[in-house]
């Protein structure tokens, strides 16, 4: 017997169970996410599923199968339309049924104890709750059989690129998210796991599948956030590498940890984007440790500022700011005032007279030799064009906005 044999259920009956429709799901959803949440964070938002949209279209085919103005037919049917998408969705990506299994049957055990609990407060005869209790089991067996259907066909249809796809994708994975090893992803799809990869972010609407890529390049095509996974990246990069003005390039990380180099590139892509870092061809992530640090710290570096850079912040902005730009050039060559003089195109003493004043303004505690790494920090997110036009600082100290230099 199948849910489309579901006999209707009296008016009442059925007008209750609508009533109290959003509260079983909430729950429902409520017991999936909290008893499975990396299946949850795995299902959420692919091709346009969510735990919430799966439970609300199956509670609501479940009332329907018992409506007597429509056919159980197409209720079934569309249960069984819904899982078989589900299923294929978990083949593509590679996540195993096993755990669909286990959201199916929280939420079954949720929706019987309502059932029971309505049947009690609401002296349903035996028999109904009986039937309810057997049909929610029943439409469960039919979503599972439906979701095994397209799983097989998927896992069975699935070409070398598909398996190619799921490895990219488990390679800029958290490793909590993936649900098989990456050894075993790689075997399937005929890629050598290298020592080290680095993924190379391309600006949106750079298509990679226009370009021609060595096999070994995993590519991710969507136009929103197009990237590589590059294996084994080198130093400098192969002909072949995109020469993309914008694109950027994440730091070498272990296979396992290919989220991080994933993360670094799209913040530099952004940093890029604002005009905050140089449109290099592409830039490489390692060039830039002070200022992607910097940008990412940039409410702790602002709260920082008057305690390195003191009065220096309360000049007016023409006197300010060659001040702070030569002290940042003099902490990156190691203070070194000939070296400082031929990067800022300025006689040797016009630097060494910035020195001064510097030490003369602040009683001589900047450049403090202990600080340096703090202060080359903070000096980098200051004189960032996106920092660089807040109000100068008060008489009495800089407030976290008025920290901030303006350009002259």
């Amino acid at each position: 017997m199948g849910p489309q044999d579901a006999v209707p259920l009296p008016r009442e009956t059925r007008r209750m169970l609508l009533r109290h429709l959003p509260a079983a799901i909430d729950e429902m959803e409520e017991a999936v996410r909290t008893g499975l949440p990396h299946y949850t964070h795995a299902v959420e938002g692919t091709h346009g599923y969510s735990v919430r949209h799966i439970i609300d279209r199956t509670v609501s085919c479940f009332v329907s199968i018992h409506d007597a103005t429509r056919a159980g037919q197409a209720a079934t049917a569309e249960v069984i339309a819904l899982y078989e998408r589900i299923g294929a969705r978990h083949g593509l990506l590679g996540c195993p049924l096993d755990v669909l299994r286990d959201a199916l049957d929280l939420a079954g055990r949720v929706a019987c104890r309502r059932l029971i609990e309505d049947a009690y407060r609401l002296h349903w005869p035996a028999p109904l709750l009986a039937t309810l209790t057997e049909d929610t089991f029943t439409l469960i067996g039919t979503a599972i059989a439906a979701a095994s259907r397209g799983y097989a066909e998927e896992c069975h249809r699935a070409p070398l690129d598909v398996q190619r796809d799921r490895l990219r994708d488990a390679l800029v994975a958290d490793p909590d998210e993936r649900t098989r090893p990456l050894a075993e992803l790689a075997a399937a799809a005929d890629w050598r796991l290298p020592g080290t990869v680095a993924v190379l972010a391309l600006p949106p609407g750079d298509h990679p599948q226009t370009r021609v890529l060595p096999p070994e390049v995993l590519a991710d095509r969507r136009p929103a956030a197009p990237y590589l996974v590059l294996p084994n990246p080198r130093t400098p990069g192969p002909r072949w590498l995109p020469r993309t003005i914008g694109a950027v390039l994440g730091p070498a990380v272990p296979p396992g940890r290919g989220a991080v180099s994933l993360r670094w590139a799209r913040r530099g892509l952004q940093l890029v984007q604002r005009g905050l870092l140089p449109a290099a061809a592409p830039l490489r992530c390692v060039d830039h440790l002070a200022a992607l640090t910097a940008f990412r710290s940039g409410d702790l570096l602002e709260a920082a500022a008057a305690d390195l850079l003191g009065p220096l912040l309360e000049l007016v902005p023409r006197r300010r700011e060659p001040l702070l730009e030569t002290l940042l050039v003099y902490l990156r060559c190691g203070d070194n005032a000939v070296l400082t003089a031929d990067r800022l195109h300025v006689h040797e003493q016009t630097v060494r007279y910035r020195l001064r004043q510097i030490a003369q303004l602040t009683d001589g505690a900047c450049p403090d030799p202990e600080r340096h790494l703090e202060t080359m920090l903070v000096l980098t997110w200051l004189l960032s064009p996106s920092t660089a036009n807040a109000p100068t600082a008060g008489t009495a100290g800089p407030s976290p906005q008025a920290a901030r230099p303006r350009r002259a």
